[in-house]
């Protein structure tokens, strides 16, 4: 398998939406649409800011302080031509955010389309000292929901272990439902979660699963990141 991006739709498949050249996003490529575009945004008194991600620095951050977020450090053994394949994924289709404070690397963003109307949030790592929960709060209000309503984005879906209690809370702070799970060779058990962005998108998936009613939302005192 070569490192090359799939070839351009013909103006037939691409209908409506911008032509973008090989090397964009799939958010760009199905939506005409950037994540990064507004960024760097300052997120906290201290200087955390959020900017577009660099792919080497990303990986490099996860490999040394998060190393069980690579299917290999869990065991998998994946071929060449799937690493070939998931480097081009991770360089050149997914959204890559970092979050820096003075000059070095504290929290990294990797997200692209589900499908057509998802987004999907593959992962948010944040070093332990700086997982305050209104920082969490600010950085995916304003660098991940704000943008994707923007651009009619319907839904925002993460998955993450049942055991992983941090994120789970982060999940519930942020009015996400739990929406499936499943389980795989790679990742194990996962819970699957989404945040509905279209109001009409959430009123239908409660009318089904959840009664007619939605759940109360708590509002809150904003704390200072």
């Amino acid at each position: 398998m070569s490192d090359a991006a799939p070839a351009e739709p013909s103006a037939e498949q691409s209908g409506s939406f911008p032509r973008f050249g090989a090397e964009q996003t799939l958010s760009a490529k199905i939506w005409g649409f950037d994540l990064c575009k507004d960024l760097p945004r300052v997120l906290s008194s201290q200087g955390v800011q959020a900017q577009r991600g660099d792919a080497q620095r990303v990986r490099a951050f996860l490999v040394r302080e998060f190393p069980t977020l690579t299917e290999e450090a869990l065991g998998a053994e994946p071929s060449e031509a799937v690493q070939i394949a998931k480097r081009w994924y991770l360089r050149t289709a997914c959204d890559l955010i970092e979050l820096q404070h003075a000059g070095e690397t504290v929290g990294a963003f990797i997200g692209a389309p589900e499908d057509w109307s998802s987004y999907y949030v593959r992962i948010f790592a944040l070093l332990p000292r700086y997982q305050r929960p209104a920082l969490i709060r600010r950085f995916i209000r304003e660098c991940v929901f704000e943008p994707l309503r923007a651009a009619r984005i319907e839904r925002v879906i993460a998955d993450t272990s049942p055991a992983n209690i941090a994120m789970t809370r982060c999940f519930s702070e942020q009015s996400f439902y739990c929406s499936g799970h499943q389980l795989s060779e790679r990742w194990g058990p996962l819970v699957r979660y989404t945040h509905f962005l279209d109001p009409a998108r959430e009123a239908a998936f409660l009318k089904r699963f959840a009664g007619t009613a939605p759940p109360g939302r708590r509002t809150r005192k904003e704390d200072t990141p």
